[in-house]
C-alpha cells in the first residue's frame, strides 16, 4: 500500500508521533513522510492509497495551519481512507471531529481518529515545576503501534467506511478557555541579554508573525500569533518567554 503521512507540528510533538508511525509502516509499505510546511510540488495526494494526517490541538481546536492547508487543497478525484491523529497537552475536545468534517469535503475519508497526550507546550512554560506538563502519556509507543495496526486492517474495507468522531459533551466545559484563548494572545517577551539575533524565531514561525527591529531583536504581531510557542521552545539561548521577568525555566525539543 502506498501511504502518505502529512503533519503540521508546532513545537515537535506531532512530528514525533508522525515519525513513529512512519517507522512502523515503512518496512512493509511504500510510505512518504512530509510536513505541510515543506510539501514539495511533486507530491500529489491523489497518487496515494491512504493517508495519515496529524496536527496539534490548540485551545480545543485544530491548529490553524492544518485547517488552512485542508481548505486550500482541491477536492481529491477519489476517496482516500485516512487515519487522523492529534497531539494535545490535556485533552483534544472536538478537534478531531472538526477536522474530520473538513476533510470529508475534500474526499478525505476518516476511518480512524486518535488523540495522544504529549508534553504541554504552554503548560511547561506556565508551570515548569509540574512534571505532568513535560511528560508524554504512558505507553505512548505501544498505543501508536496498536492504532497503526487497526488502521491497516480498516484500509482493507472497500469502499472506505467513514467514522467521524462523535461530539464530546465534556468539551462544553472548556468553552471559556477556548473563547478567551483564541481571542487574547499572551505577550511573548524578549530577554535581550540572552538574544543573539540569530533569527531562528523569525524563520521558523509558521504564521510569520515575528519580525526584527532595527537592532535585530524579534518583534511579535500578537494578532497573528497562534499560540504554538515554537519560537520559545526552539530558541537556542532561551531568550523568549511568557514572563517579563525571567527566561523560561524549562523548554521542549531543544
Amino acid at each position: 500500500m502506498n501511504i502518505l503521512i502529512l503533519y503540521y507540528s508546532g513545537v515537535g510533538n506531532t512530528k514525533m508521533v508522525a515519525t513513529k508511525i512512519f517507522d512502523l509502516l515503512h518496512g512493509s509499505h511504500e510510505v512518504t513522510l512530509a510536513s505541510i510546511e515543506k510539501l514539495t510540488t511533486d507530491i500529489s495526494i491523489d497518487n496515494y492509497d491512504s493517508l495519515v494526517i496529524g496536527f496539534p490541538t490548540i485551545h480545543a481546536s485544530p491548529a490553524q495551519p492544518i485547517l488552512t492547508f485542508i481548505e486550500q487543497i482541491k477536492q481529491l478525484q477519489k476517496s482516500i481512507p485516512t487515519f487522523l491523529f492529534t497531539t494535545c497537552g490535556l485533552y483534544s475536545a472536538n478537534a478531531l471531529r472538526i477536522f474530520a468534517k473538513q476533510c470529508a469535503n475534500k474526499n478525505i475519508i476518516t476511518i480512524l481518529s486518535k488523540s495522544y497526550r504529549c508534553a504541554a507546550t504552554d503548560g511547561v512554560l506556565i508551570a515548569p515545576t509540574m512534571n505532568i506538563w513535560s511528560c508524554h502519556e504512558k505507553r505512548l509507543d505501544k498505543k501508536v503501534e496498536n492504532d497503526v495496526s487497526v488502521f491497516i486492517k480498516h484500509c482493507s474495507n472497500s469502499p472506505a467506511v467513514a467514522n467521524i468522531p462523535r461530539f464530546k459533551i465534556y468539551s462544553i466545559l472548556n468553552y471559556p478557555n477556548k473563547y478567551f484563548g483564541q481571542r487574547f494572545s499572551p505577550q511573548i517577551y524578549t530577554h535581550k541579554k540572552n538574544c543573539v539575533s540569530c533569527g531562528k524565531c523569525v524563520i521558523n514561525c509558521p504564521v510569520r508573525c515575528i519580525y526584527k527591529d532595527d537592532k535585530g531583536y524579534p518583534l511579535f504581531d500578537n494578532e497573528k500569533c497562534i499560540h504554538c510557542y515554537r519560537c520559545i521552545h526552539h530558541c537556542p539561548k532561551k531568550a523568549l518567554s511568557l514572563s517579563k521577568k525571567r527566561p523560561p525555566i524549562k523548554t521542549l525539543y531543544y
